[in-house]
């Protein structure tokens, strides 16, 4: 039950994203690149990390006590993603420049095509799998 409902979180959080950037790309992109120009992280952008790391410590305790086969892939998927939330914090100036960079970019509705993809390989993981 843990991975299932920590699997469709995952999904749920990818698909939302992708579907919110596709569906009103030049409102969405125009607010992200808004944030990326600022030289500090916006206080809006602190909130996203803390829940991706409660969210790696639930899924770390399930595999502990909770034990399924396949498992590792939420678990492995959310500590990456853990780690890369606290990368983009430490490493605002460089993360910022790279990122600004992306958004900016006509072809990033590929990206969210992507993330609505992997959106739908959690979900089906989820039902199929745990």
């Amino acid at each position: 039950m843990w991975f299932r409902i920590l699997s469709l979180v995952i999904a749920t959080a990818l698909v939302a994203k992708a579907a919110i950037a596709l569906s009103m790309p030049g409102r969405f992109y125009a607010e992200r690149q808004r944030q990326y120009a600022s030289e500090s992280p916006p206080a809006r952008l602190l909130v996203p990390p803390i829940v991706i790391f409660a969210l790696a410590l639930t899924a770390w305790y399930a595999t502990v006590f909770h034990y399924r086969p396949w498992g590792w892939i939420v678990t492995a998927s959310l500590t990456a993603l853990a780690l890369g939330s606290a990368h983009t914090l430490l490493r605002w100036q460089t993360h910022r420049q790279s990122l600004h960079r992306v958004v900016a970019n006509p072809n990033v509705w590929r990206i969210d095509c992507v993330l609505l993809g992997v959106g739908a390989l959690f979900a089906a993981l989820a039902v199929f799998v745990y």
